[in-house]
C-alpha cells in the first residue's frame, strides 16, 4: 500500500479527497490521507504565506518518511509570495499557470526538505475547486433540483470556456463566485461540492478536466517507496 499525504487548502478540497478520491484511490493500493493547512495554532483551512506553506510542506516531508505528499490548492488567490507567482502574469492560460507554479513549488519545497524530489508533486487546481463541478453542470440539478432554474446558465458558463479549468478566475466570475451569485438556495461549498462531484462521477471529471487527470493519473502509477538513507 503507497501512502499519499494531500494537503488541502480548504475544508471542500478535504471532504473531497476523504469522501471521493480515497474509494477511487483504494482499491489500486493508494491509501490517501487529507490534511489541512495550519492558518494559525487554533485554525486550519485558508492559503497562508507562501513561506508558512513551504514551512508546512518541509516538516511533513521531514516528520513523515516513506511517504508521498501533494497538494490541493486553488490556482485563484495565491498569496504573492508564492514561489512562481512573480512570473504568474505572464502566463495567461490558467493550465501554464498552474504548470509553471507546480514547478516553482515543488523546487522550493524539495530543497527546503532535502528529500527525495518524487516524493512530493503539487497539485494546482485551475482555478479552484469548483472549475471540476462544470464537467457536468446536470450534476447540480441532480443533487438539489431547485437549482433546475439555473441549469441553462451554469450550461452556458461551460460552454464559454475551452474547458472547465479555464472557466474565467475574476473576482466576480471564478467557479465558486459564479454559483455562490446565482444558485438558490444558496451554493454552500464544503456539503454541495462533494455532493456534485460524487454525483458527476471521477470519470467524468477526468475526462473533461485535462490538468487534473494527469494529477490523478500520477498518484495512480506511483512507484512503492525505498526508506530515505
Amino acid at each position: 500500500m503507497k501512502k499519499v499525504i494531500v494537503v488541502c487548502e480548504g475544508q471542500t478540497e478535504e471532504a473531497f479527497v476523504k469522501r471521493v478520491l480515497y474509494p477511487e484511490l483504494w482499491p489500486l493500493g493508494v491509501f490517501a490521507e487529507a490534511r489541512l493547512m495550519s492558518t494559525s495554532p487554533v485554525a486550519k483551512g485558508g492559503m497562508p504565506s507562501g513561506r508558512q506553506v513551504l514551512y508546512f510542506l518541509r516538516n511533513i516531508l521531514l516528520n513523515r518518511q516513506n511517504v508521498y505528499v501533494t497538494t490541493f490548492f486553488d490556482l485563484y488567490s495565491l498569496p504573492r509570495d508564492f514561489p512562481g507567482r512573480e512570473e504568474d502574469s505572464a502566463h495567461v492560460d490558467p493550465l501554464e499557470r498552474a504548470e509553471k507554479i507546480k514547478t516553482a513549488l515543488h523546487l522550493a519545497v524539495t530543497r527546503e526538505a532535502g528529500c527525495i524530489p518524487d516524493r512530493f508533486f503539487p497539485h494546482i487546481q485551475p482555478c479552484e475547486f469548483e472549475s471540476l463541478l462544470f464537467s457536468d453542470t446536470t450534476g447540480f440539478v441532480r443533487t438539489e433540483p431547485r437549482w433546475r432554474a439555473f441549469a441553462d446558465k451554469l450550461a452556458d458558463a461551460r460552454r464559454d470556456a475551452r474547458s472547465p479549468e479555464h472557466i474565467n478566475d475574476g473576482t466576480k466570475t471564478h467557479p465558486s463566485a459564479r454559483l455562490r451569485n446565482l444558485l438558490r438556495p444558496r451554493y454552500r461549498k464544503v456539503a454541495h461540492g462533494v455532493r456534485v462531484s460524487a454525483r458527476i462521477g471521477i470519470d467524468r471529471i477526468r475526462t473533461e478536466c485535462r490538468h487534473f487527470d494527469h494529477w490523478l493519473a500520477h498518484i495512480e502509477n506511483l512507484a512503492p517507496l525505498r526508506p530515505e538513507a
